[in-house]
């Protein structure tokens, strides 16, 4: 199947949405349909393992085995690029005149389920930027950590669950630190074991400049960031109470199994939970294909493509969504600055509630993706040390640095034709003219970064072509490569009929949302603003 027929279906779903619904209902088609177009985005490129790292600028044995060091699709430009001046290239992304372009109907809940899950896998060494943290799965990590210590230290070691707190008759994760005693200066931690969670240097890293009283209240998270937006504080509070139902449901079903059993058990329900949710619900709506993705069971492990996970740079790269960020966050009447729903858990144990604030962001639209929309924080520059870079600045010299190719080698290396003129890549006159006059009128000449942010949504899509195509790529090679949904591994021996039960009735976010919120049947948890209605 090759491009061209993939955007006739497109279009034809998008102008007569009962065609998905029919062909949703039918299973062998509708399993037929998941699987030609999964196994069209993940034949887009040569399958891993790939000759180059960026443990080296040419294949070594460690850049095809190291996988500290993050990897790549294709090698390093060769030659001197001449590239334009970082700051003007930098300056494509900031809004105009501080004016927002919303997106078409994202919501700004999907954008916190972004940052939330790939900060999960997408993580650059805080010291070598060559290289990453990462555990290169989807693993639940902000809630069990990256490590089997960390997990420790978060577990209640009773009935397999996770520690927690009640606030007002609800179950939130536990505070880091002791409320009463903390203060900025002085930290003491809520639990002994919680000292030994993060990094001290790491913590203050990431708490850096948050308020004493916003401070204390810091939730003890599996990832050292697990606080820094009402994003996070939102989906990890409803993953963790979704792990400790289930544990509940496990327990009741199987009374004889121990602590380890039940937690085990638990972890291995919600992390195939969170592929199912990442599938049907997440890549569903960027992708705009009109119906839940369903692959057929074990298809992943007959193709040529099931290899290793090895998170590569430019996923890393592609994931800036900066734009998404809105200048304000509503809830009800009321309005608050991007500082104002960043590190403040109050706003959710105290004031409003999950449900309140998850059907908040549903109703919200976010930001569209794409050059012009970048809020002015990520322009700011950042204290860190004698380096005080912005956000965005970072992020394209990052990929500076790595010497990335260029925009239509991508292009190329996607299956995807070159573009002949930056007329082909967007129709907006003043982008045309500010790239032209940038990269001396030569489209060859253009980033990457910038062409995946410059280039045109097709109908109904929230992101441009390559953007889609090489996020399906690394999307579905990433979650059907995970050892839980092997064929071997996804059935009843591992999860318990009853785990097997809850997994199968879970195909959307909202499905756990409302297994644990308050007045569920009025609780709004949609990644698209227009189902909202």
């Amino acid at each position: 199947m090759n491009e061209f027929f993939f955007q006739i279906i497109f279009r034809l779903v998008n102008r007569f949405p009962w065609i998905s619904r029919v062909a949703s209902r039918i299973t062998w088609l509708r399993r037929w349909i998941s699987d030609t177009f999964i196994n069209w985005q993940a034949y887009a490129t040569n399958p891993r393992p790939r000759p180059f790292s960026m443990a080296a600028p040419y294949t070594t044995w460690q850049a095809l085995t190291d996988r500290t060091f993050t990897g790549r699709h294709l090698p390093e430009a060769e030659g001197e690029q001449n590239l334009p001046d970082l700051k003007s290239v930098v300056n494509l992304w900031r809004r105009k005149e501080n004016r927002e372009i919303p997106s078409v109907d994202t919501s700004i809940l999907f954008s916190f389920f972004a940052q939330w899950f790939t900060d999960s896998f997408l993580r650059t060494d805080f010291f070598d930027r060559r290289k990453n943290t990462s555990n290169h799965e989807i693993d639940l990590c902000q809630i069990y950590g990256l490590r089997e210590d960390i997990t420790h230290l978060l577990r209640l070691k009773k009935d397999g669950k996770l520690k927690y707190q009640v606030i007002d008759g609800e179950i939130f994760p536990p505070y880091l630190f002791n409320v009463e005693e903390t203060t900025a200066d002085n930290w003491v931690f809520a639990d002994r074991e919680f000292e030994n969670l993060h990094p001290r240097a790491v913590l203050e890293f990431v708490f850096d400049n948050v308020p004493e009283e916003r401070l204390k209240r810091m939730f003890a998270t599996g990832l050292e960031h697990g606080n820094s937006s009402i994003g996070y504080t939102l989906m990890n509070t409803i993953m963790l109470r979704e792990h400790n139902r289930i544990c509940d449901v496990l327990k009741e079903a199987h009374p004889t199994w121990d602590d380890e059993r039940l937690f085990q058990t638990a972890r291995n329900i919600m992390i195939v939970l969170l592929i199912k949710v990442v599938l049907q619900d997440y890549v569903s709506h960027f992708t705009q294909f009109g119906f839940t993705l369903d692959p057929t069971p074990g298809m992943a492990e007959r193709q040529r493509w099931y290899r290793t996970n090895w998170i590569s740079l430019e996923f890393n790269l592609l994931y800036r969504w900066h734009s998404m960020v809105p200048e304000y966050y509503f809830v009800g009447d009321q309005r608050y600055t991007l500082d104002e729903f960043r590190n403040n858990t109050a706003l959710v144990t105290h004031q409003y509630g999950i449900g309140t604030m998850i059907s908040a962001a549903s109703q919200q639209k976010a930001g569209r993706v794409g050059l012009y929309n970048t809020p002015q924080f990520f322009f700011d520059p950042l204290p860190v040390g004698a380096d005080n870079r912005s956000v965005m600045e970072r992020s394209v010299e990052m990929g500076r640095q790595a010497k990335l190719r260029s925009f239509n080698d991508y292009r190329q290396a996607f299956s995807m034709p070159r573009l002949r003129s930056f007329e082909e890549l967007t129709a907006d006159p003043a982008l045309q003219r500010e790239l032209k006059e940038l990269y001396n009128d030569r489209i060859d000449d253009l980033e990457w970064q910038v062409g995946i942010f410059a280039e045109d949504h097709d109908e109904g899509f929230s992101l441009g072509r390559l953007m889609v195509r090489m996020v399906g790529y690394d999307a579905f090679t990433h979650a059907l490569t995970n050892p839980l949904v092997s064929g071997y591994v996804h059935n009843e021996k591992t999860f318990s009929s009853v785990g097997q039960s809850i997994i199968e009735e879970t195909s959307l976010l909202a499905d756990i949302v409302k297994r644990n919120v308050r007045d569920s049947d009025t609780v709004i948890a949609s990644f698209r603003t227009s189902a909202v209605a």
